[in-house]
């Protein structure tokens, strides 16, 4: 069975840190990871689903977990 996301929940953990997207790409950028206003805009709008790598680099720089960023099925 393969694991399935559920609603992006970014652009609450995010407007909750208080920053805005470019602060988040300015952040992960500081982190090495090449993320652009226009695909955290496709995350928080479920174009998008996010690696694990750009996942745990949110994370970081949000100060949550990962399951905080995604409704999981259950």
């Amino acid at each position: 069975m393969a694991l399935t996301f559920g609603k992006c929940l970014l652009r609450y953990r995010r407007l909750e840190a208080g920053i805005t997207q470019a602060q988040l790409s300015d952040r992960l950028s500081r982190l090495g990871l090449d993320v652009s206003t226009v695909m955290i805009s496709q995350y928080e709008n479920d174009h998008r689903k996010m690696n694990p790598v750009v996942m745990r680099g949110m994370c970081i720089v949000l100060c949550c977990q990962e399951v905080d960023l995604y409704e999981w099925p259950r």
